[in-house]
C-alpha cells in the first residue's frame, strides 16, 4: 500500500464522494474524552474537571470589531469551485451535496447555482407541507436546470409532510425534472434515504480537515500585513497556529487544533464557531497575545437527558431546525410537552433561534450527536 498523503499536501477545500469521507485522526478518542469530561464535571465540578495554564478570569472577550477582522465569516466560494470540479465529469441528472449543521451546504449550492445559471427552486410553504399539498412539485417542472440549496426545508416528518418531497425526488431521480443539484443537511439526507430511498444518485461532501489544515485556515483569515496573530492555548500554554508555533520551536504545533478537528469530526463550519467563540485577549493591557480558552468547552448535555428532550433534539436535526409550531407537528406527544422540552434545552444553551427556527447550537452539536448515537437513533453519515 502507498503512503497516505499528509494533511499538509491535501487542499483545504476538497469535495469528495460520500464514501470517501474520513473523520480526522483521534476522533474516537475525542468521543471518549467527551464522555470522561462529562462524568468528571458531574463528579468534581466544571472548574476542577481540567486544569488550565491560563485561567479564564485573566482574560476577556474580544471586541466585536476586532473579532470580525480575526475571524470573518467563512467564504464558501472555494468549496463551490471544488464542487464544480467534481460535477464536471458527472453524467447523473441529479447530484447531492451534503454537510452537517452549520457547515455550508446551502451557501455552496447557492453559489454554484448562481455561477452556472441554474435556477434555485423555492421551498414549499409550511401550510403546503402540513396539508400534504404537492402543487409545489408541479411548479418545479418549469425548470430543466435547477438547484435546491436546502432539501431539509422541503418536508416535515409526518404522513402529509413527506408526500411532496417523496414525489419530487421520484420525479427528479427518474429524470423527469431535468438536471439538478440538491444541497441537503446530512441528517435530513439520512432520514430521506431511510424513508424515501435515494439510491443511484451521486452524493458529495466536503472532506474533513485535520488540525494542520485548521491551523492554516485560521492563520490565513487572520493574517494582517503578512503576520498571523500569536494565539496560545489556555490548556497547554503553547502556540496554537502553525507559523507561530514553528517560530517558538514547537515540533507539534497542531496538537490543540487536532483535538478540535477530532471533536468537530473535521467540519470547518463547526470548528469556525469554536474558534470564534473561544478567542480571548488578556485583561492586562501590556499583553498582546491572544488565547484560545479550552476549545472543547461546550453547553453540557446531561447523560440522563430525558426521552422527550432527546426526541426534540433529533427532530430539530432531521429538519435542519424548526419553529415551535412545526416542532409540535412532528413529535409523538403534546405541543405543550414539546414546548417545555424546547424551553429547557434553550435555557441550557443546547438550542438557540436562528432565522425563526430552533437549532442545535454549534458548540453543543458534538455532544448531541454522541448522545443520539449512543441511544441508537438514526444519525447522519458524517
Amino acid at each position: 500500500m502507498g503512503e497516505q498523503p499528509s494533511s499538509a499536501d491535501t487542499p483545504l477545500w476538497a469535495v469528495v464522494e460520500l464514501d470517501q469521507f474520513r473523520t480526522p485522526e483521534q476522533t474516537q478518542a475525542s468521543q471518549w474524552r467527551r464522555s470522561f469530561r462529562s462524568a468528571s464535571t458531574w463528579l468534581v465540578g466544571k472548574n476542577s474537571a481540567e486544569q488550565q495554564v491560563k485561567e479564564e478570569h485573566e482574560l476577556r472577550a474580544l471586541p466585536e470589531v476586532r473579532l470580525a477582522h480575526l475571524v470573518p465569516p467563512i467564504d464558501w466560494a472555494p468549496a463551490a469551485r471544488a464542487l464544480a470540479q467534481q460535477l464536471k465529469g458527472q453524467q447523473a441528472l441529479v447530484t447531492f451535496f451534503i454537510t452537517p449543521p452549520h457547515s455550508g451546504h446551502v451557501s455552496v449550492v447557492s453559489q454554484w447555482a448562481e455561477q452556472h445559471h441554474f435556477a434555485c427552486l423555492p421551498p414549499p410553504t409550511l401550510s403546503e407541507l402540513a396539508e400534504g399539498d404537492t402543487q409545489w412539485v408541479e411548479r418545479c417542472a418549469n425548470q430543466r436546470e435547477w438547484a435546491v440549496p436546502a432539501l431539509e426545508r422541503y418536508f416535515l416528518r409526518h404522513t402529509q409532510g413527506i408526500q411532496g418531497v417523496r414525489e419530487f425526488l421520484e420525479r427528479a431521480l427518474s429524470g423527469r425534472l431535468g438536471q439538478g443539484v440538491i444541497g441537503c443537511d446530512s441528517w435530513a439526507y439520512a432520514y430521506l434515504q431511510e424513508v424515501v430511498g435515494i439510491e443511484g444518485a451521486p452524493v458529495f461532501t466536503l472532506q474533513s480537515m485535520e488540525g494542520e489544515q485548521l491551523s492554516q485556515y485560521f492563520a490565513k483569515i487572520a493574517t494582517h500585513e503578512g503576520q498571523s496573530p500569536l494565539v496560545y492555548s489556555t490548556r497547554t500554554g503553547k502556540p496554537v497556529l502553525t507559523e507561530s508555533a514553528t517560530q517558538h520551536g514547537d515540533k507539534a504545533p497542531n496538537k490543540e487544533l487536532q483535538r478540535l478537528a477530532a471533536h468537530c469530526r473535521g467540519h470547518i463550519g463547526l470548528a469556525w464557531h469554536y474558534w470564534r467563540e473561544r478567542l480571548r485577549e488578556p485583561t492586562a493591557d501590556d499583553e498582546e497575545a491572544l488565547w484560545l480558552v479550552d476549545a472543547l468547552a461546550e453547553a453540557e448535555l446531561s447523560t440522563d437527558t430525558g426521552d422527550i428532550a432527546t426526541l426534540v433534539l433529533h427532530a430539530l436535526l432531521v429538519h435542519g431546525g424548526l419553529d415551535d409550531h412545526s416542532l409540535g407537528k412532528v413529535l409523538p406527544f403534546s405541543h405543550h410537552e414539546a414546548l417545555n422540552a424546547r424551553l429547557a434545552l434553550q435555557r441550557k444553551g443546547i438550542v438557540s433561534s436562528s432565522e425563526g427556527r430552533w437549532q442545535i447550537t454549534p458548540l453543543s452539536y458534538a455532544s448531541v450527536r454522541q448522545l443520539l448515537e449512543s441511544r441508537n437513533y438514526l444519525v447522519d453519515p458524517l
